[in-house]
């Protein structure tokens, strides 16, 4: 309409900005408060050292159960946002582990309560005096509580025989159990088989090399080298046998997970199953 070319015309440049202008920081300024118990205002002084016991205490949670920690036994009003920052500050980060997605379970089973599901499982563990720890361990995959262990020097199917038969009686467990194993000698003999038949027990192996078929004991496993053997030097035996048996229990009456909603598997177990 103007009678002017199109290659007469060209985009002007965008202006370049310079470094060293300072730019306005964007969203609203950090408060350096946070709310408690009766709308009180807890100082950031007073979270930092909170936070420092809460790291102190469970030095294997990630920000986001510190965040739950802090919320349960000190009445914060905090979110996980503000726990990342002042712990980054603090230098209290875990370090980050990318996590690679397994996949599902080729018998998928709907399960409704506890005792329809268990997996078990062995865990070796090495003292400094060259003893080893065996612990044959089971766990109900709906609680994700260890409902029958068995701490021994060697890791037999008696062993494992005898960790169910506890697992039983302290659960009133007396028919239409699903037990989940590996291919392990201690749980293809003819005398677990035979085990399994007289008390009730459905037991079903996993294929070879599929550990991700067992996921959740070996979850626990996983668990219990990063949380308790690798921050103690196990010297023998007892020593070990202590540490272990003290995991357990803080493990089903402390600690807590995300599946569960953060809460510990007795927690759980009290809130729902009742």
């Amino acid at each position: 309409m103007l009678q002017i070319s199109r290659t007469s015309c060209y985009p002007r440049k965008k202006a370049q900005r310079d470094e060293s202008t300072p730019t306005a920081k964007v969203g609203r300024p950090i408060p350096g408060y946070s709310y408690g118990i009766n709308n009180c205002i807890v100082d950031d002084s007073v979270i930092e050292t909170l936070l420092h016991e809460a790291c102190e205490k469970y030095p294997f949670y990630g920000y986001r159960k510190i965040t739950k920690i802090l919320r349960k036994k000190h009445g914060l009003r905090i979110n996980a946002k503000k726990v990342y920052r002042l712990s980054k500050k603090l230098g209290l980060l875990l370090p980050y582990v990318k996590h690679t997605k397994q996949g599902h379970l080729a018998i998928a089973r709907e399960l409704t309560g506890m005792n329809q599901l268990w997996q078990i499982d062995i865990k070796y563990v090495r003292a400094i005096n060259g003893q080893f720890i065996m612990l044959t361990d089971i766990i109900d995959v709906y609680t994700r509580k260890l409902v029958g262990k068995e701490i021994t020097k060697t890791a037999t199917t008696n062993d494992a025989l005898v960790a169910i038969q506890r697992a039983l009686k302290e659960n009133n467990v007396t028919r239409n159990i699903v037990l989940r194993s590996d291919n392990g000698p201690q749980f293809t003999s003819v005398k677990f088989e035979h085990f399994c038949k007289t008390n009730n027990i459905y037991h079903e192996l996993i294929p070879t090399n599929s550990p991700n078929y067992n996921a959740h004991i070996e979850s626990f496993h996983a668990l219990l080298e990063k949380e308790c053997i690798t921050w103690n030097e196990i010297r023998d035996f007892t020593h070990g046998y202590m540490l272990i048996n003290d995991y357990i229990k803080f493990y089903n009456d402390e600690r807590i997970h995300g599946s569960l909603d953060y809460m510990s598997p007795n927690e759980f177990i009290r809130k729902t199953m009742n």
